[in-house]
């Protein structure tokens, strides 16, 4: 049987104030896992992210399904628990967050993930990086749709967002609700912006490959952010889930199903 190894880090990096939000609701086998990167100021933007991660974790909790309504309950579930805050706190109310959240059964084999803003989900498989999110940044819509060709990483217009947990609306492709197969040595990753700027997937990659635990890989990627107290370096991220033994998750294999390509 296939079992769950987690681990998460936050960092306030250069700010006065950490707006990042990070926690997990799992067993061995199963669990929900939630990141959320608050906007609004550092107090309504703390407040709003620690608010809908509280508030997703504890609806899991207390009804755990991994199935393919549970990650459209919980952007609802996201999206009620800030509307609820705001009214609460009127001094902010320009209060916002991201949110990325991954449902898993490792008894069942299966996943389903949901994502609004640009926080980010990777899946590393075969030690290759993969994102399974797409920003909902005004930049990467740019890009989409072919008006933009050069790299989200570094450019100024990168963290401008049209959609967030408060948007009026949930776009397109930000609930994923069919099951995703699980394999043994999977890897995922949820990090907010501060820590995919930084580092890319590459170096995400290199460092997963000579990590022995889903701990050293978080902790090493932190130490990889440059200059992580400058002023302008953003709160920094990042949430890990294992499955299955450390030595598959580490090792960069050929898949089975097309040997000629890593």
């Amino acid at each position: 049987m296939m079992r769950l190894s987690v681990a998460h880090r936050s960092e306030c990096g250069g700010r006065k104030a950490n707006e990042d939000a990070v926690g997990f609701c799992a067993n061995e086998t199963q669990g929900c896992f939630v990141l959320a990167d608050g906007t609004g100021g550092h107090e309504g933007g703390a407040l709003a992210s620690d608010t809908v991660v509280r508030q997703v974790l504890a609806h899991f909790s207390a009804a755990p399904q991994v199935d393919g309504d549970s990650a459209g309950t919980l952007m609802t579930v996201a999206r009620e628990a800030l509307s609820d805050v705001r009214k609460l706190h009127p001094q902010f109310p320009e209060m916002n967050t991201t949110i990325a959240t991954l449902v898993l059964n490792a008894e069942s084999r299966l996943a389903y993930w949901n994502s609004i803003g640009d926080s980010r989900i990777y899946l590393f498989r075969n030690g290759r990086a993969r994102s399974l999110t797409t920003d909902h940044s005004i930049l990467q819509s740019m890009i989409d749709a072919g008006f933009f060709t050069g790299d989200l990483r570094g450019n100024s217009r990168r963290n401008m967002l049209y959609a967030a947990v408060g948007s009026e609306e949930v776009p397109e492709r930000a609930i994923h609700s069919e099951p995703f197969a699980l394999q043994p040595g999977d890897v995922f990753l949820l990090c907010s912006d501060g820590l995919w700027e930084n580092i890319d997937e590459e170096i995400m990659e290199e460092i997963l490959l000579r990590s022995e635990t889903p701990e050293q890989w978080i902790d090493d990627m932190m130490k990889a952010v440059p200059n992580p107290c400058a002023p302008d370096q953003d709160n920094f991220s990042a949430l890990s889930v294992w499955i299955g033994e450390h030595e598959t998750a580490t090792t960069r294999r050929i898949p089975a199903e097309n040997p000629t390509q890593e």
